[in-house]
């Protein structure tokens, strides 16, 4: 599979005007964000709109002559879009149909019954972590809100506990694995394979949950005694139906046939089909000797090559057999893209981002200046995300705002895949960890859980710091013995 790199540069390097000292690149950095914070929390602005804005005053001021920054802008965008939106989309349409074939009910059924309900959390939870490989982390919240206050009704367990274990299952997904939009730009930027992001991602991220979403929720969850909010269950059931399309107005997919829900094994080997072949991708390249084997394995478990194949399986088994009629299928992948498209949008703005700051050269004068601190890469990577979760809010904000500056410090250090890899784990941690006021993902859980906000800061927001701080520590760990052994 062949590395994302980080943003291309246009053909010629830009005319400058002037050029400017490391300090006062490093101050107009410092500046940048600084105007970054400001449109996005004061002005309202949108990150998309903000992020360009700071890139044409950057570029400007630090002396990028005004003829040749257009260029710059456009190679930003067009470098980072190439395989992220293809990948997005993708994995869009993939989550589409899979919500719409009504898989999401099959797999928490058959995990509700392989669970006693005292156990009822972690089915819950084992549902969202494999529901949220391919389904956004609001789409999955909304789609499986019925599920969470079912389960909470019949187990009679508190609503948090059974709630934490189930939205920290898409949170950790949505942050650290492909196809989702943060780890695959923060990919892109920094030049890592998807493959060993995936690994590494799993990694980190399945242990994060555990001792984030599952331990923590049950504990807190139970002590803080949370009733299911009847005056909500309409509303649930009525969005999750619109989240997940609801099929024809007959009860079928448009056929005018009764639409039959897929069995637990093929809802289970569409939903992991596409991350076991970018692993076995990753397989090939490490330890496969170079010849036909391992070129044949790399072109199948390519990511665009991978989704693709699973996309289309899903329209097959999922929908054609299950019901569906191809105009059906058609309008649900249409649908899919219009939440992705902004997402694709803030996540090209960044790339734009990027490259203004390594035409300035103020990615690399930050480089150097950080480079001479005695903290590693990765640790330097987590700490800029988190400043940047916790000014913003957003997590793909933070991730694609972070990847960009942390990039000219992995080619200094000149660091294996692997350890890249885990770079962009600890880069999506600190995207994780300390959601607030600012963050969308708080007030979802603040409204649907129906509780008030030292409550909400209590639960999501700790639960969400424990399971970034846990991803990183074991990041962390992993770079270490990594740089240790190859050494």
């Amino acid at each position: 599979m062949p590395v994302l790199t980080a943003p291309a540069l246009a053909a010629d390097p830009p005319a400058m005007t002037w050029t400017l000292p490391s300090w006062a690149l490093l101050a107009l950095l410092a500046g940048g964000i600084a105007l970054l914070l400001l449109l996005v929390i004061k002005a309202k602005l949108h990150a998309f709109l903000a992020l360009l804005v700071v890139s044409v005053v950057v570029g400007l001021v630090a002396g990028i002559k005004p003829s040749d920054l257009p260029a710059v802008l456009e190679a930003g965008m067009g470098d980072t879009m190439g395989e992220i939106a293809i990948i997005v989309a993708l994995g869009a349409m993939l989550g589409r149909v899979m919500q719409e074939s009504g898989a999401a009910e099959v797999l928490s059924g058959r995990l509700l019954t392989a669970f006693s309900e005292k156990r009822a959390p972690l089915a819950v939870g084992l549902t969202a972590l494999i529901f949220g490989v391919p389904v956004f982390f609001d789409v999955g919240f909304i789609i499986l809100l019925p599920l969470i206050y079912s389960v909470a009704q019949r187990s009679g367990r508190s609503l948090i506990s059974i709630a934490l274990p189930a939205v920290g299952g898409l949170a950790i997904m949505h942050a650290v694995l492909p196809p989702h939009p943060g780890p695959v730009a923060a990919a892109g930027l920094l030049g890592a394979s998807l493959g060993w992001v995936t690994i590494m991602g799993l990694i980190c991220g399945l242990p994060a949950w555990f001792i984030g979403a599952y331990l923590f929720g049950i504990k807190v969850g139970d002590r803080l005694k949370t009733p299911v909010p009847t005056q909500l269950l309409g509303e649930a059931r009525e969005q999750s139906g619109a989240a997940s399309g609801g099929g024809g107005k007959d009860g079928s997919g448009g056929t005018g046939v009764a639409v039959r829900a897929p069995s637990f094994k093929v809802t289970l080997t569409v939903m992991l089909l596409p991350v076991l072949m970018i692993m076995l991708n990753t397989f090939a390249e490490t330890v496969l000797p170079d010849g036909g084997v391992q070129t044949a394995l790399k072109f199948i478990g390519a990511p665009i090559i991978a989704l693709t194949v699973a996309t289309l399986l899903s329209f097959w088994v999922l929908g054609l057999r299950g019901g569906f009629s191809m105009d059906r299928l058609e309008k649900a992948a249409s649908a899919s893209l219009g939440p992705v498209a902004l997402v694709l949008l803030v996540t090209g703005a960044g790339g734009v981002f990027g490259a203004v700051l390594e035409n300035t050269g103020a990615g690399e004068a930050l480089a150097d200046l950080l480079g001479k601190t005695s903290l590693p890469v990765i640790v330097l990577a987590f700490l800029i995300a988190t400043a940047l979760r916790v000014a913003l809010g957003s997590k793909t904000v933070a991730i694609v705002t972070t990847a960009p500056i942390v990039a000219p410090l992995i080619a200094q250090a000149d660091l294996s895949q692997p350890e890249i890899a885990l770079v962009v784990v600890a880069v999506a941690a600190g995207g994780t960890v300390l959601s607030h006021v600012n963050d969308s993902g708080f007030w979802l859980f603040n409204r649907y859980m129906d509780i008030d906000i030292r409550s909400t800061l209590k639960s999501w927001t700790l639960m969400e710091t424990f399971m970034g701080g846990t991803a990183f520590l074991i990041a962390a760990v992993l770079s270490g013995v990594i740089a240790l052994t190859s050494g």
